[in-house]
């Protein structure tokens, strides 16, 4: 159901944390590791849910993603009915307490139509990427307190659709998306991702390597309803987008997933730069990256096989990209992989439960 309304929501969108280091790598560009494929003799961990906690102010709601921060606490978009391009974010504590509630809303005089992703802040707050109008977006950042108050917006000096954003510990953001001229039902679009200035200016634009055929979009990954537009040739479809979903490195960095098989995880720095791109191979055929999070040295990403409807986790070196360790699933812990603490070994899922309410569960190998 979780996936069905996030694919929906993604549909939707179509139509209408530190300093920075100098270097991470002596590469002068993105250093292209061998894929980290699974080997035959590799011991596969089953993943066993060590506690589960019913979210009872968030009975009721459905979500799309969530984010973790530092201190454990969990940042969950809602699903609103009333306005699904405009849902809330709930700010959850260790003790599965709401502690604030972001709301778009807040920014009334900015008559907004959208607000899509986040990204938790420093300060106990979170940045969030919105648009007002349609035909010639105007595009903001909002920053709301850790109280859930609104706080500040900047208008980015960008004309296109956003669906992956990310700020940098250093005020600068990730902003990705799709340039199109809504106008013409023929135009197929064009990728787009710049890095953008705390105060609204471009700083540089992106480019990365067009998938290889052996690169297959995610079939049913929740970043494959933005994959492609209904157009009048059924065939002509536009690209994959250039990234699914962004997270902050405790070193300072970007980590974006691009939502292909194998996964592509480019590491980025705050001016633009590219610094590397890893490669992390499903863990069996017909799995699709789905999610993933970023802890400490550590990538987590969760894949999804539509066939048997079954989730797999896979740890890998953020700085190789290499193979740490495969988690399995077999007790469909939840719809959505939320977050990954490497200290603790912890994964944290979210579903919907009986009486529809939010439940959190969290993880470890056992």
């Amino acid at each position: 159901m979780i996936r069905s309304l996030s694919a929906v929501l993604l549909a939707l969108l179509l139509f209408a944390g530190t300093l920075v280091p100098q270097t991470k790598s002596s590469l002068a560009t993105p250093a292209k590791v061998p894929d980290s494929k699974p080997q035959a003799s590799e011991t596969i961990f089953t993943l066993h849910a060590s506690s589960t906690m019913n979210l009872q102010s968030e009975m009721g709601g459905a979500f799309s993603s969530a984010k973790c921060d530092a201190d454990g606490n969990l940042y969950i978009r809602k699903f609103a009915v009333d306005r699904p391009l405009l849902g809330p974010v709930a700010k959850i504590d260790p003790d599965g307490k709401r502690i604030a509630l972001f709301d778009p809303a807040a920014f009334s005089q900015l008559a907004l139509n959208r607000s899509d992703a986040f990204s938790p802040a420093t300060d106990g707050g979170i940045y969030r990427v919105a648009q007002s109008g349609v035909s010639n977006p105007q595009i903001y950042v909002l920053h709301f307190g850790s109280d859930g108050a609104p706080s500040s917006s900047t208008r980015l000096d960008a004309d296109f659709e956003v669906y992956t954003f990310a700020a940098f510990a250093d005020g600068n953001f990730l902003v990705s998306g799709m340039k199109r001229d809504v106008s013409n039902k023929n135009d197929r679009g064009r990728n787009f991702t710049a890095v953008f200035s705390a105060d609204g200016r471009e700083l540089a634009q992106l480019s990365f390597t067009p998938p290889s055929e052996t690169e297959k979009v995610a079939p049913k990954s929740a970043s494959n309803a933005a994959q492609k537009l209904a157009t009048k040739d059924a065939d002509k479809t536009v690209p994959m987008l250039d990234l699914a979903d962004a997270e902050s490195g405790s070193d300072g960095y970007l980590y974006v997933m691009r939502a292909s098989s194998p996964a592509a995880v480019y590491v980025i720095a705050s001016s633009g730069k590219i610094v590397e791109m890893l490669k992390v191979a499903a863990p069996a055929a017909g799995a699709a990256p789905s999610a993933f999070h970023v802890s400490g040295n550590r990538l987590a990403i969760s894949f999804w096989n539509e066939k048997s409807q079954s989730q797999t986790v896979v740890v890998a070196d953020a700085q190789t990209g290499e193979r740490i360790a495969t988690y399995a699933d077999p007790e469909g812990l939840g719809n959505l992989f939320a977050c990954y603490s490497a200290n603790d070994g912890v994964f944290t899922f979210l579903k919907l439960g009986e009486g529809n309410e939010l439940e959190l569960i969290r993880a470890e190998a056992q």
